[in-house]
This record gives C-alpha cells, structure tokens and sequence, in this order.
C-alpha cells in the first residue's frame, strides 16, 4: 500500500489535507452517494424508545480488531474478528445496528473529532462501504459521546442526548455487563432511575478472552431484565448472541466516561477516580469501595 511506504514524517504532515480533499470531493462534490444512511443522535434515540430496540454499537475499535490490529484493551482475534463482521451486518425486527455518523457532512464537530474523523474515513472508508448496507438504516454510535465530540454550539443538546439515553432503562432492572476496572455509574446519577443494578464483571482488557464464562453467567438473567454493555469490542457479539436468546440488550459503550465530563464541563478527557479510561491511559485506577457499587456485583470473571 502507499501508505505502507510512505515514512511516518510525511503521512503525519500530508495526510490531513489528503484525507480533507477526499472527503470535500466526496461529500461537495459527487454528492456522497453510496454513502450509509445514519441517524441523527436525536432520531437515533426516537427510535430506540418509540420501538424498544436493541442496539450494538460499532466504531474504530471494532474497525481495528477486524484487520487484525490489536487495540490498547483487546487484542486483536480471529473469531472475534468473525463474530464482528457477522453482527455489523446483522438487520432484522428488534435490532439497531449503529456506526459513527461520520459519512456525510462533518458539521457540528469538535476540531480534535473533526480531524480525528477525516483521518478515520481517510484510512476506513472503504472497509465500511463494504460491510454496511446501502438499504439499510443505521443508528448513530455517537449517542454515547455526545458532548465531547461536538463543538460549543450543538454540546448544548448534550444533557437532552443523555436524558434520552439513561430513560431507557428507566425504572427497568438493569444488568451491566462491564470490564472490571469500569464503574459503570459509580459517582454520578447516570442509573437513579433503574429500579434496580446487577453487575457481571469481566476483564478489564482482553475479555474475550473470558467471553464463554462470561456469556454463561448473563444466559442465567431473566428474560425481563435489560442487558447494558460496557466491554469493548467482546461486547458486540456478547450482546448480540443475548438478544438473539432473547434478551433486549444496549450497549453503552463510553457513555459512563462521557457523561463524566459532561457534568463536570470539562473542555478535554480527564481522569475520574476508581475508572479506567483507555483513551488516557489509565488502566489502573484505584480500587472502589463504594458500599452500593459491592453489593451490585453478582459474578467476577478474570
């Protein structure tokens, strides 16, 4: 490839302004046609409540794994890349598959998600056109991240976003399935309207690894409860193997992480107590106490 060969130094310089003119030429240009069809955050989560959806997400992570390349907190694997590739293109009653909503004008973004996004198309775009389908409709994945990555003027739909999201499960039992070191919801309200919080812990990098142990103690939750996931990319074909049992499950994602610096106002990513956060490199926090946070945790697999 070209880019194989070329040094690091000059992608570094060049390759932003390539990835602008591709995208300008693309989306001004020829109109972006072939592009997939992706919902607004707003309708995205119309949609999700109006039809009580399950929904997986996927985005560079996933993307990543499925070319073999390792991520910071999982490793790149053969059958997940399989079971990856199968749920991305799954469709059917009950379902929303979502992706970045990236593909058309990128308008609205931070300049750090803007560039961080030109780049992703530039190096991707050919790998999503191929796996996603041109008649179907996809959700945003950004309903998780939707205060850091816009700029001033839409972060002030950011507290109407979370509203949305966290209504889902509201006065629902909730079981979260989530990396160990995650604390999904410890320290803030993000859950206080769930009747109730059970907790199965898995890995805090590399659960996959433990995805058959882990899968067996979720089989074993009542059909009536709500599944949240919050585990990279063992997530994706976790949740989709419970919702085809049966189960109606959402994958939160980076939700926690996000809605932590939403209430705090902060302007960039930074650390929180007891969590860890790969995209800062904390990946030992220190350990949680928290009283409520213990008595939630009905199995810890690792």
């Amino acid at each position: 490839m070209v880019r194989d060969a070329t040094p690091f130094g000059i992608r570094w310089r060049v390759g932003p302004y390539f990835a602008y003119v591709l995208y300008f030429f693309r989306v001004y240009v020829f109109g972006n046609s072939g592009a997939p069809k992706v919902l607004s955050l707003n309708d995205t989560l119309d949609l999700i409540i109006r039809e009580k959806l399950s929904v997986i997400r996927f985005g560079d992570g996933e993307i990543s794994i499925m070319e073999k390349i390792d991520m910071g907190f999982q490793k790149a694997d053969a059958n997940l890349a399989k079971g990856l590739k199968e749920v991305v293109q799954a469709s059917g009653k009950g379902l929303l598959i979502c992706v970045p909503g990236i593909f058309g004008k990128l308008e609205g973004f931070a300049k750090l998600s803007f560039r961080f996004s030109l780049h992703q198309l530039f190096r991707n775009m050919p790998i999503w056109t191929a796996l996603l389908s041109k008649d179907q409709i996809y959700g945003d994945a950004y309903i998780t991240r939707p205060y850091l990555t816009y700029n001033q003027a839409l972060r002030k739909q950011s507290g109407e976003i979370f509203r949305k999201l966290f209504s889902i499960w509201g006065g629902k039992n909730v079981v979260l399935i989530e990396g160990s070191k995650s604390r999904t919801g410890v320290g803030n309200d993000m859950f206080k309207n769930a009747a109730s919080v059970s907790r199965i812990l898995g890995p805090a990098e590399n659960a996959y690894s433990r995805y058959n142990e882990i899968k067996a103690v979720a089989l074993k939750a009542s059909k009536d409860k709500l599944i949240l996931l919050s585990l990279g990319p063992a997530a994706k074909v976790l949740a989709y193997d419970l919702f085809k049992a049966g189960y109606r499950v959402i994958d939160i994602g980076h939700a926690d992480m996000e809605y932590e610096m939403y209430i705090r106002k902060e302007p960039v990513q930074v650390k929180v107590r007891y969590k860890y956060f790969n995209e800062l490199q904390e990946r030992d926090p220190e350990e949680c106490t928290d009283p409520e946070y213990l008595s939630q945790i009905i199995a810890n697999i690792q």
